[in-house]
Formats: C-alpha cells, sequence, structure tokens
C-alpha cells in the first residue's frame, strides 16, 4: 500500500532522529501537552503511533510515565534506531496488526499531517485502546505560520518537498467523534520550540527537516525570523501553533 509518511520519512527520518538526539529539550513542550491528553496510569502500556526514533516515548519516561510503550511506524529506516519501546513494529497506520483493546491508550505526535485517511487512523487507534482509554493526537494548526513554513519554506527546500494536511481543533474534534470517541477534547495551543541560541535553532531546523545544503543561512534566518524566533537572557524561543486532541474509547 502506498504510503505519503512511508516515502517521506524512509528519506528523511535519520536527519530528524538525530536532530532530536542533539537538541533533545527542544520540542519538550509539545511532548508535555501530548502527554497531558493521556493521564497514563503507572505500568500502563500504551501504543506510540508514527513512533519514528522515540522521541514521545523518551519524554513520557523523563516525565515519570514509567508503563511500557510500543512503537509503530510505517517506515523501517526511521524507526530503526529507537530503544525506548518494550516492541516495535512495521505496519500501516490505517490496518493496526493489534487485538482490540490491546493498549491503555494510544498517541500520535506531529505525525497525522501524512496520513492521507486520518479518520481511518483514529478509527484504528481507538479499536486497539481499552475502554475508558484516551486516543490523543497532536499536530500543526491549519492556517498557523507553522503551517505556512512547513508547506512553503520546506516544501521548497527538501528533495522529499512537503504538502502537510492541516486541520483546527474543531475539525480534529469531529474526525474523533466519527471514529467513535466519546469525551472528546480539543484545544489549540501557543508553545515554544527552545533553545540556547541562534545557531541551536538553525542547526536543528538543517537537520530535522534534512533541508537541501544549497540552502543559505541567510535564507533559513528569515524563514524563522519570519516565525518569531526570539531570544533573550532566558534562552530562543520558535513559536509553534499546534492542535491537541484526544477522545475516550468507549
Amino acid at each position: 500500500m502506498k504510503s505519503e509518511y512511508r516515502d517521506l520519512f524512509d528519506a528523511r527520518g535519520a536527519h530528524y532522529n538525530l536532530a532530536n538526539r542533539q537538541f533533545p529539550e527542544a520540542r519538550a513542550e509539545e511532548a508535555h501537552a501530548l502527554l497531558a491528553h493521556l493521564s497514563l496510569s503507572s505500568g500502563a502500556t500504551w501504543l506510540d503511533l508514527g513512533a519514528g526514533g522515540g522521541f514521545l516515548a523518551e519524554r513520557a519516561a523523563l516525565e515519570g510515565h514509567a508503563g511500557p510503550a510500543v512503537g509503530c511506524d510505517e517506515s523501517m529506516a526511521f524507526l530503526a534506531g529507537a530503544s525506548a519501546y518494550a516492541l516495535r513494529t512495521i505496519a500501516s497506520f490505517r490496518r493496526l496488526p493489534y487485538p482490540d483493546g490491546a493498549f491503555a491508550a494510544a498517541a500520535s505526535l506531529a505525525a497525522m499531517h501524512h496520513a492521507e485517511e486520518p479518520g481511518r487512523v483514529l478509527s484504528e487507534m481507538l479499536r486497539v485502546t481499552s475502554r475508558g482509554g484516551r486516543v490523543a493526537v497532536g499536530d500543526v494548526a491549519a492556517g498557523s505560520s507553522a503551517a505556512r513554513f512547513l508547506n512553503g519554506f520546506l516544501d521548497r527546500h527538501t528533495t522529499s518537498g512537503h504538502a502537510g494536511r492541516f486541520y483546527e481543533a474543531e475539525a480534529w474534534a469531529g474526525m474523533l467523534t466519527r471514529a467513535g470517541g466519546s469525551q472528546v477534547r480539543a484545544e489549540t495551543v501557543e508553545l515554544h520550540w527552545r533553545f540556547s541560541g541562534t545557531g541551536d535553532a538553525r542547526a536543528f531546523a538543517r537537520e530535522l527537516f534534512g533541508l537541501v545544503p544549497e540552502t543559505t543561512d541567510a535564507e533559513l534566518d528569515s524563514a524563522l525570523a519570519e516565525l518569531e524566533l526570539c531570544g533573550d537572557e532566558g534562552g530562543w524561543r520558535l513559536p509553534w501553533k499546534m492542535v491537541f486532541a484526544s477522545a475516550e474509547r468507549v
């Protein structure tokens, strides 16, 4: 089955993972916001969909969510280096190879904008979550400066391009409801990626997105300035507007 997600991260997943390893605190806020929607109990086994190199599972462990995580990804190259999981699975997000109710919760961070059928993926996430557990997604908000950066600057400065499908909070809530979720919660959050300086912000963006070598520092600095990268004695912050949405399996 053809997969936009798999093709993209087969090409640049190694870059993405290296950036998160080099700057492990840069995206901490978005991981925290997503995990807050799950309310993981101690020892609960949960599913990380679009797991990649294990960033979300590593953040969960740092925040005290000690339950074992299972990582699922469509790209073998992206998941290959992950060590934070009790089990790693390569599978289509539209047809998960787990029985009904296999997990206490399921989450997906910054992956769903590459899903051709997000409603079908949400249905599968709910199916494999036990009754009373929650499914949560976090992704860039439609119409935000982050969305314009990804589908504009990034599309022009990577070999794979970028054509993400972004949604507002209301749209995510509707998809979760139609997928069979209950007690739906959706919010738009203006959070930040954090760096010690502009050089780190530039290095992180180059590696995370796998920018072509021809991209000049001036071009990247201009794009980051449009995102309103700013700093003070407390460090540098890159605004990144996201939607976090979740629902309970009934």
